[in-house]
């Protein structure tokens, strides 16, 4: 090889690794990026399954029978009606 070729390799192959060097920043920046999204992504998707957990309660609050039955889960009876009282209840059992 000439002298004139081999610095022509030399610069080109200079050249080659300064640009591999410097483009290492944006490749970086581009993982980060992409594990902030991940990460965004992932709460939205629990925030939404919590909504909809929370709205399912909140129809059940609302309705007649999701009403009665967290009185009932209270200890509330309607008028005029008594507790059922069984025999042997309070006795532990072995």
């Amino acid at each position: 090889m000439s002298r004139k070729t081999l610095v022509n390799v030399a610069f080109v192959s200079a050249a080659a690794a300064l640009g591999l060097y410097l483009s290492r920043g944006p490749w970086i920046a581009y993982r980060e990026q992409g594990a902030k999204a991940d990460a965004a992504s992932h709460d939205m998707l629990r925030a939404e399954s919590e909504k909809k957990e929370l709205l399912v309660q909140q129809a059940k609050v609302e309705s007649a029978l999701g009403q009665e039955q967290q009185a009932r889960s209270q200890g509330y009876l309607k008028p005029g009606e008594e507790p059922l009282k069984l025999s042997g209840a309070d006795k532990p059992t072995d």
